[in-house]
C-alpha cells in the first residue's frame, strides 16, 4: 500500500465514493465524491496526538468492537495514507483534537468536493462482508460476549490487535482453558448462504495452532461439516495441524448455552462420525462465519449496471475462458467482489484484470466486430422485451419508444431478434433477407443439378 501510495502515477481517492458512472470503453466518465474528513490532508502528519483528549468512546469497526476508538481516529495502524478523520455523527464538538493538533490540521467546515476524472478501464475490487450473524444471533452471538467470530479472533491474536496479540475471555478478561470453533455458520445452507465460502477451514486452522503455539495446555475443540484445504500445500497443512492436539469432530453443533452462574458455555453437538451426542463446556466459542458481497459490492452493481449471480456477487462473462471480463467492456472484476477468495487466488484475479486492462489500454483504437443487432424504426413498437432479455444489457427503449443498441456493448448474440414479436431486429450479414435470399439460390442450385444429371435408361 505504501508503494502505490507513492508511484507517482496512481492517484489515491481514499474516504471517497463513486455516485455517477457513464461513458463508453476506452473514455468512461466517473464522478468521485471526496468525502469530508475535517481534517486538511496537506497538513495532517498522522502523529495521532488528537485523538488522546477525545472525550469520546465507540466500539472501534476495525478490531470489531473488541477496543474502543475516539470520534476523532486513525482508521487503523497501517492506514494509507496516514490520516486522522472525525466522526461527526458522534462528535460533541468539544473542539480538543483542534486545540491540541500542533500542525493546525483540524478544519470542522470542510465540505465534499466532487472530482470528474475519464478512464478508459475499471478494475471493480470491491471485496467481501463478513456473514451478518448479529441478525440471527445464531449459538446465541450478540446475547453472550464469550461468542465470538473468526475475525475478531483474528484481530486479538494479531500483535497490534487491541489486546496485543495475546487471547481473553470478553466476559472477565480470563485466558480461556477450551476454546470451541464451529465451522460453515451460515454458510452451505439452504436457508442461509448455500456456498462453501472456501477459506473459513485455512482460517480455523491457522488460528488454532497459533492458539497452541501461544498456549500449549489451551484444548482447541474444532467442529466441522467437512475440511476443504484446497490450493497448494493446504492439505498437508491441515495434516500437520490435526497432528499437534487439536480436536477435531466432523459433526453439527446444536446449540450454545451459557451457565447463568459460572458463565461457561455448554456446548451439545452430534458427531457424524460416532453417532454420539457431545456435550462439553468452553470458555470461548469462535464461529467461522461465510462471506457475502460487499456493500460497496451492491452499489456498484446499481450504479455501472454490472451483471450479480444468484449468490449477489459479480458475475463474469465466462467462469473458465473469461473470469475477469464482464458483460461492459472495459470493466473487469478481482478478488471476492466476483465470490469468495483466498489471498492468493485474490493476487492472481488481480493480476490478470490488470493484465486485461493494460491490454485494452495499450491501444489506440477498438476493434469491434460489425456482427451486431439493428432495429428497423419503423416495425418497433417499444415492447421492451429486447431489454429484459439481453444479457449484456446493449440494447435499451429510448424516448422515443423505439429500441435502440449500444453498438460496443452488442455481442451479437442474436437473442433480441429471435425474442421481437414485430421481427423488427435483425443481426447484421445475418439478415432474415439473406438467409432467404441464400436459400433461394441453393435450393435453385440442387433444381439445376437434378435436371442436369444423366437420365439412366431401363432396359
Amino acid at each position: 500500500m505504501v508503494n502505490a501510495s507513492k508511484q507517482p502515477n496512481i492517484n489515491l481517492y481514499t474516504y471517497s465514493d463513486i455516485v455517477e458512472f457513464s461513458g463508453i470503453p476506452g473514455n468512461y466518465k466517473v464522478k468521485i465524491r471526496k468525502n469530508p474528513r475535517y481534517i486538511d490532508e496537506s497538513k495532517c502528519t498522522g502523529c495521532g496526538l488528537c485523538t488522546s483528549k477525545c472525550p469520546i468512546k465507540i466500539p472501534d469497526e476495525f478490531n470489531r468492537g473488541i477496543g474502543d476508538r475516539c470520534a476523532v481516529y486513525i482508521p487503523f495502524p497501517q492506514a494509507v495514507p496516514k490520516y486522522a478523520v472525525i466522526d461527526k455523527s458522534v462528535c460533541i464538538d468539544c473542539k480538543n483534537c483542534q486545540r491540541i493538533c500542533p500542525a493546525e490540521a483540524v478544519d470542522f467546515e470542510q465540505e465534499p468536493q466532487y472530482i470528474d476524472i475519464n478512464v478508459g478501464a475499471v478494475i471493480v475490487a470491491t471485496g467481501y462482508d463478513e456473514y451478518p450473524i448479529i441478525e440471527t444471533n445464531e449459538y446465541n452471538y450478540g446475547l453472550y460476549p464469550d461468542v465470538i467470530t473468526q475475525i475478531e479472533l483474528e484481530r486479538m491474536l494479531s500483535p497490534i490487535g487491541p489486546t496485543d496479540g495475546h487471547v481473553y475471555r470478553i466476559s472477565n478478561g480470563e485466558i480461556p482453558n477450551t476454546i470451541v470453533m464451529i465451522q460453515c455458520v451460515g454458510s452451505r445452507s439452504v436457508k442461509e448462504l448455500p456456498y462453501c465460502s472456501g477459506v473459513c477451514c485455512n482460517v480455523a486452522l491457522k488460528n488454532a495452532q497459533l492458539l497452541k503455539q501461544e498456549y500449549p495446555d489451551m484444548d482447541v475443540v474444532l467442529f466441522y461439516i467437512d475440511i476443504r484445504t484446497t490450493d497448494k500445500g493446504n492439505e498437508e497443512y491441515y495434516r500437520r495441524i490435526r497432528d499437534t492436539g487439536i480436536r477435531m469432530i466432523r459433526g453439527k453443533v446444536g446449540e450454545v448455552l451459557e451457565d447463568p452462574e459460572t458463565k461457561m458455555l455448554k456446548i451439545r453437538a452430534f458427531s457424524s462420525l460416532t453417532g454420539d451426542i457431545i456435550k462439553l463446556n468452553a470458555d470461548l466459542v469462535v464461529l467461522s462465519t461465510g462471506m457475502i458481497p460487499s456493500k460497496g459490492t451492491i452499489e456498484i452493481i446499481d450504479l455501472m449496471g454490472l451483471a450479480k449471480g444468484p449468490n449477489g456477487f459479480l458475475t463474469e462473462i465466462h467462469g473458465c475462458l473469461s473470469p475477469q471480463e464482464t458483460n461492459n467492456m472495459g470493466i473487469y472484476i478481482c478478488g471476492a467482489a466476483a465470490g469468495p477468495k483466498n489471498i492468493p487466488y485474490s493476487v492472481s484475479t488481480a493480476l490478470a484484470a490488470a493484465s486485461k486492462a493494460a491490454t485494452l489500454l495499450s491501444h489506440d483504437t477498438i476493434n469491434q466486430e460489425l456482427l451486431i443487432a439493428e432495429v428497423k424504426e419503423e416495425l418497433c413498437m417499444g415492447c421492451h422485451r429486447c431489454e429484459k432479455l439481453c444479457y449484456y444489457e446493449a440494447i435499451k427503449v429510448g424516448e422515443n419508444n423505439i429500441a435502440i443498441v449500444d453498438d460496443l456493448k452488442c455481442k451479437g448474440c442474436g437473442v433480441c431478434a429471435t425474442s421481437c414479436p414485430a421481427r423488427a431486429i435483425d443481426l447484421k450479414y445475418y439478415r432474415d433477407k439473406q438467409f432467404i435470399e441464400e436459400i433461394k439460390g441453393i435450393s435453385s442450385s440442387e433444381i439445376e443439378s437434378i435436371q442436369e444429371a444423366p437420365k439412366i435408361e431401363e432396359e
